[in-house]
């Protein structure tokens, strides 16, 4: 971008972003790159968190945190694995697997993985993890669309599900998904002891310690059931510092190896020093201003101002400021890697137009100006100010409100802002795909959004989702796309990332679902 373009915003920050741009491509490094590790050492590597978890297992309490899913993904193996490179569906404690109908799958469990009592893996484990994620966890996405579990012999077991969603795969290979045995669970003092003693699973790593406020300590699985995987740690240590700067200082020091979730622009001014590594990734959500349609809202109701707005933002600028300029504006409602990905916008569509913008709010009975409101979290301020300054030069007053988290939850739940920011998750079909566009989600609880919808959008949502044919489930996507094209539902801005610094000599920086962290392929 033009440095002459960012000044006219008059962000110190956005102006340091685009001096800097031309570092970018060479110095940060993307996540799943690095070859395998081969070798095991009795070596610590020390993780920094941006916070402590309140659990570290919640599969018994219907808790899902980060930080949470972080360990457990190290402590139980998922039934199905996902390499994040391709999105192709890979054998884990499953060797195979077919669909008998719908919503039921058969899977044929490995007869040589062994859980950390010693005893094999068995089709009764899974039918006892499946009953606990779906009486536990049956508000969240882990228990909410699971139906049955039941065991054909020890090695076959089929799950079913409530609704139609052939990507159902994907799901599964969540680290919310990990497997446990009953005896394991028990053998804690059961799932409320569980939480906090997670010392059960299948997994490359066992539970070792948790002193509260100081660290959790993981012990490498020396008897793990893949001969092809090599743990280069011996342990793994997880430390928790709010502050991202004291994060990247620790990396710097040697006092820790990794500074996990930092923000992109902290990331972006560590990648010329060559004493760490800048790690910088997608992970399959793209972010969009959505326009308030529902029973609260204002001046957004009318698609001339929905239209207005789109054509007065600067989306290239607010891509730059959003990933610091390690992403670029997005133009599909899908990632672009996503094979269902269609792009809906053209670059010269998304170029601004002031004037058009000015003439849609003069018919819409705008022309001497009109006040509008967006509400987020204080790490959206800088991409705030880029789109306040935007719809400022078409006479849009947009009053930023930045908020705490449960205020930005209540607020974003009862639809009371005019526009706000907000990412989805759409790397697979999954269920959970365009869910503030379900009415039964508006009624409830749904983050963001537009609080509108109508029949016929949750009928092109689910022909999406349903479709066993992907050639035809990405003809639906790009109907619905155009739908909501058409109607100015909202505007895709640039695809979220995450961030990380290592030491210089860390390799192996591999992702789980979301982008999580997986922190276990780590090697020197």
């Amino acid at each position: 971008m033009k440095l002459s373009k960012m000044l006219s915003f008059g962000l110190a920050a956005a102006m340091t972003l685009s001096l800097s741009m031309s570092a970018y491509a060479g110095e940060a490094k993307s996540a799943n790159v690095d070859p395998a590790n081969t070798e095991m050492t009795d070596e610590t590597i020390v993780i920094n968190l941006s916070a402590e978890p309140s659990a570290l297992w919640g599969g018994g309490s219907g808790k899902v945190e980060n930080e949470m899913q972080i360990v457990n993904a190290a402590l139980m193996d998922t039934l199905v694995k996902q390499d994040h490179n391709t999105g192709e569906i890979l054998p884990n404690l499953a060797t195979e697997w077919e669909w008998t109908d719908d919503t039921h799958c058969k899977f044929t469990l490995r007869d040589d993985v062994v859980m950390s009592d010693g005893t094999p893996l068995v089709a009764d484990d899974v039918v006892y993890s499946v009953n606990t994620w779906m009486e536990y966890s049956a508000n969240s996405d882990t228990g909410r669309f699971l139906a049955d579990a039941s065991a054909e012999d020890e090695h076959t077991v089929t799950i079913g599900f409530n609704t139609i969603a052939p990507d159902f795969l994907s799901m599964m290979s969540w680290s919310n998904f990990g497997v446990f045995s009953e005896d394991e669970i028990n053998a804690v003092g059961g799932l409320e002891e569980a939480a906090t003693n997670p010392s059960f699973g299948s997994g490359k790593y066992r539970f070792k310690e948790w002193i509260r406020g100081q660290y959790i300590l993981l012990e490498r699985n020396d008897g793990y059931w893949n001969p092809d995987y090599k743990g280069y740690f011996k342990e793994i240590k997880f430390i928790f510092t709010a502050d991202s700067a004291s994060r990247a200082m620790a990396v710097q020091s040697g006092d820790a190896q990794v500074a996990y979730d930092m923000p992109m622009s902290v990331a972006q001014t560590y990648v010329t020093d060559d004493t760490v590594q800048v790690i910088a990734h997608t992970f399959g959500q793209n972010t969009r201003i959505w326009y308030n349609m529902g029973p609260k809202a204002g001046a957004t109701a009318d698609i001339r101002v929905r239209q207005a707005i789109d054509k007065a933002l600067d989306f290239d600028a607010i891509a730059m400021v959003g990933t610091a300029g390690f992403g670029e504006e997005v133009h599909g409602t899908f990632p672009a890697e996503s094979k269902f990905y269609n792009e809906i916008f053209t670059k010269e569509e998304r170029a601004q137009d002031l004037e058009g913008a000015k003439a849609l709010l003069e018919e819409a009975g705008y022309g001497d100006g009109l006040d509008l409101s967006i509400v987020g979290m204080q790490d959206q301020a800088m991409v705030f100010a880029v789109i306040q300054e935007c719809l400022r030069q078409v006479g849009i007053n947009l009053t930023i409100n930045i908020v705490d988290t449960p205020q930005f939850v209540q607020q974003a739940n009862e639809g009371t802002y005019d526009i706000i920011h907000v990412g989805d998750l759409q790397d697979a079909r999954y269920p959970t795909i365009f869910s503030s566009l379900r009415q039964a989600q508006i009624d409830t609880f749904c983050i963001g959004g537009s609080k509108w919808t109508t029949p016929e959008i949750e009928e092109m949502i689910d022909a999406v989702i349903q479709e066993p044919d992907e050639a035809v489930a990405k003809e639906n996507a790009k109907a619905l796309e155009e739908t909501l094209k058409e109607q100015m539902v909202f505007s895709n801005t640039y695809p979220e990332m995450h961030a990380a610094i290592t030491s210089a000599d860390i390799k192996g920086y591999n992702t789980l679902e979301r982008g999580f962290l997986d922190c276990t392929g780590f090697y020197r």
